[in-house]
């Protein structure tokens, strides 16, 4: 009895050892287990951050983006955004714009440049030949130029015909189509006009270009280059308003036909880099305008060489199916004309 009783004694210390060292291995996986989540757990709550930073910076840059895009759309508009009022004649002689401000604060008919789809139908279309209006210079009724002559067109008369081409729905097909027109490729509707403005005078473009941004009406300024045309194309930048060729340098006497234009007396090689001079510049090669309307079989060569779609003379007719699109016709606008003889000469 005493031995067992001692071995008992002896075999408690032995157990209780026992009993400390499998709860402390027990708390040690505990703990090592609860380490575990606590870094699953921040390892989840850094990726969530993460994402949220991600998505909040996303977010961020697309804002940005869209404010600043939105600032530029609306310093465009405020660039371009020009009113002419035919009530109020303004203006000192055509250098400066007549007036400037919302263009949709008038006549909210205004509308978008010419989209709109073309309409002719074998039934309904163009059958009396196209006008391709020959303007040159305009001016206000207020200051009138010293120089002032037939090749004019007073502002407020000029807004008056194109107010009346968008009020009756006009077509108004590019340069390519004028192309495919003549060719016999393509019918135009009957209501359709090309208006173009030569030299790319000052007066044309300081109160000319208003009138063709407020009724958002297309129109192309032949410009000849070497007189500033850097400055101008930079300058007078217009969604409505294109900027085609009349030279470079060719707009000077030298030639021996027609009005004695230099052009008929040049060599091929050196016309051809004139056009394409003036192309580059112009930014734009699908028409061109004959300096004084002279040209010979070599200058007609010259300026299809030079890649031209279309090109115009000074010959006063309408253009029609069967015309060669490199010597079209224009239709000339003349100073103090009324509303009455421009329809009949557009219709």
């Amino acid at each position: 009895m005493e031995e067992r009783g001692k071995k008992n004694i002896r075999r408690r210390p032995q157990e209780r050892r026992h009993r400390n060292t499998a709860e402390r291995r027990c708390r040690s996986a505990g703990a090592r287990r609860r380490r575990r989540r606590k870094r699953i757990v921040r390892i989840a709550v850094l990726c969530i951050l993460l994402t949220l930073v991600f998505l909040l910076g996303a977010g961020i840059t697309a804002a940005v983006r869209t404010f600043l895009r939105s600032g530029a759309e609306d310093e465009g508009a405020e660039n371009t955004a020009k009113d002419i009022t035919i009530e109020t004649p303004q203006g000192n002689g055509g250098d400066e714009d007549i007036s400037s401000g919302d263009a949709q604060s008038e006549d909210d008919q205004t509308k978008e440049t010419q989209t709109a789809k073309n309409t002719a139908t074998e039934e309904h279309h163009k059958t009396n030949g196209l006008a391709i209006c020959m303007y040159h210079y305009v001016y206000d009724e207020a200051d009138p130029p010293d120089d002032l002559n037939n090749n004019y067109i007073e502002v407020h008369a000029l807004e008056e015909e194109i107010k009346y081409l968008v009020e009756n729905d006009y077509y108004f097909p590019t340069w390519e189509e004028v192309r495919q027109y003549v060719e016999g490729d393509l019918l135009l509707p009957e209501k359709s006009v090309v208006l173009t403005f030569d030299d790319g005078a000052k007066s044309f473009l300081d109160l000319g270009i208003p009138v063709f941004e407020k009724y958002q009406v297309p129109a192309t300024s032949f410009l000849i280059t070497s007189k500033e045309g850097e400055n101008k194309v930079r300058e007078y930048q217009s969604d409505h308003v294109t900027f085609q060729s009349h030279s470079d340098n060719m707009h000077r006497a030298g030639g021996n036909i027609g009005h004695g234009g230099i052009f008929t007396a040049m060599s091929h090689d050196d016309a051809v880099t004139d056009l394409k001079k003036s192309i580059e510049i112009c930014g734009h090669g699908d028409a061109f305008a004959y300096p004084y309307g002279d040209y010979t079989d070599d200058c007609r060569t010259a300026v299809q060489d030079a890649g031209f779609t279309c090109a115009v003379t000074t010959e006063n007719r309408r253009a029609e199916p069967g015309d060669d699109p490199l010597l079209l016709p224009r239709v000339r606008m003349s100073l103090g004309q009324s509303l009455e003889s421009f329809i009949a000469l557009v219709e």
